[in-house]
């Protein structure tokens, strides 16, 4: 009597670990949606070529981090990266578009999450000529805030051809 007591104790405290998991993962992977829905802002953003839905990624932090393709350095602060985007970015392109080539690989541990990928850039300067197109390295380190991820590490460079 006594080893089914233990046996089913086993058991029901399997049970309840398996079901337990299952929600943590559940838990993980809907997080997970919500920093793929911040990096999918972010891209609009870029899309947009709009300072105010740029703003809207970002958390405004001194030790935020932005280095996109085309710069010579790394930006640090959120007041300059604003400044990275409205100046560098956003003047330079009439249009741009990131798509992502996949879904990004990304990692959740508790407030902080990180992500990498490949997204295909297309963008046309406004200086004229051609289209300028490549694929892409992104890497991002993003922050929880309240129940919004936010960017705080942003960093985009070509893929060597």
């Amino acid at each position: 009597m006594l080893r089914r007591n233990v046996l089913a104790a086993t058991i029901g405290l399997g049970a309840v670990c398996l079901f337990a998991g299952t929600g943590t993962s559940h838990a993980q992977q809907s997080e997970a949606e919500k920093v793929q829905a911040a990096i999918d802002g972010f891209h609009a953003a870029i899309g947009a070529l709009d300072i105010k839905k740029m703003d809207e990624v970002w958390v405004h932090e001194p030790y935020a981090v932005v280095v996109n393709p085309r710069d010579k350095s790394i930006t640090v602060g959120f007041d300059a990266i604003r400044k990275n985007f409205e100046d560098g970015v956003f003047k330079f392109w009439s249009e741009l578009k990131v798509t992502p080539t996949g879904a990004p690989h990304i990692y959740v541990s508790g407030s902080t999450a990180w992500a990498t990928g490949v997204a295909f850039v297309v963008g046309t300067p406004k200086a004229g000529g051609a289209p300028i197109s490549s694929p892409t390295f992104e890497s991002a380190v993003l922050e929880k805030r309240g129940d919004r991820w936010l960017v705080a590490s942003w960093s985009a460079w070509r893929v060597p051809q």
